[in-house]
């Protein structure tokens, strides 16, 4: 079957119309897509802008609290140190069989040269014995802290009781590394 001239120009038409409402509608589809992509672009380069900013503020906070966190495991340390100087002596006291009347200690100092830095305790002790019990509890302090120094040492005379009371300042070297 042969299509007449009319019947060619109509087939055609139609074939172009159906190709140009295909072309259209896949050129409407990427316009719609573009538009989206635009408009995700557009709200991500505000999200890049927003955290930009936000990023110099947050480092700011962290470099803060990184230094904060420093300061306390700084302190933590030094009154970890304190406590565990503080228990060995009621130690030696129970060993010794004295009872301690007070403790006074300073804030630790920092010393070193070469061999490193060290935490350096001061500490008053007011203990309460019999002499014998009081001189072996100075032994005792000087087993437990082998690096530490006795700088002084105040004995009062003996009560009815056949007790004595001594004050002895003691130095507690803490080794803190290089």
């Amino acid at each position: 079957m042969k299509l007449g001239k009319t019947a060619q120009w109509i087939l055609t038409l139609g074939i172009l119309v159906a190709l140009l409402v295909g072309v259209v509608t896949v050129y409407g589809k990427q316009r719609a897509t573009q538009g989206d992509l635009n408009s995700e672009l557009t709200q991500l380069n505000q999200d890049f802008v927003k955290y930009t900013a936000q990023k110099g503020e947050l480092q700011g906070r962290l470099s803060k609290a990184q230094s904060d966190l420093s300061t306390l495991k700084k302190d933590f340390r030094q009154s970890t140190e304190s406590v565990e100087i503080t228990e060995a002596i009621f130690d030696a006291a129970d060993k010794a069989r004295v009872d301690i009347v007070s403790i006074h200690s300073s804030l630790p100092a920092k010393e070193g040269g070469e061999a490193g830095v060290y935490d350096v305790f001061s500490l008053s002790i007011g203990a309460k014995g019999v002499p014998v019990s009081l001189l072996e509890f100075c032994g005792k302090l000087s087993e437990t802290f082998p690096d530490s120094v006795i700088k002084t040492v105040t004995i009062g005379g003996v009560d009815e009781k056949g007790e004595a009371e001594i004050t002895l300042v003691l130095t507690v070297y803490c080794y803190e590394g290089s």
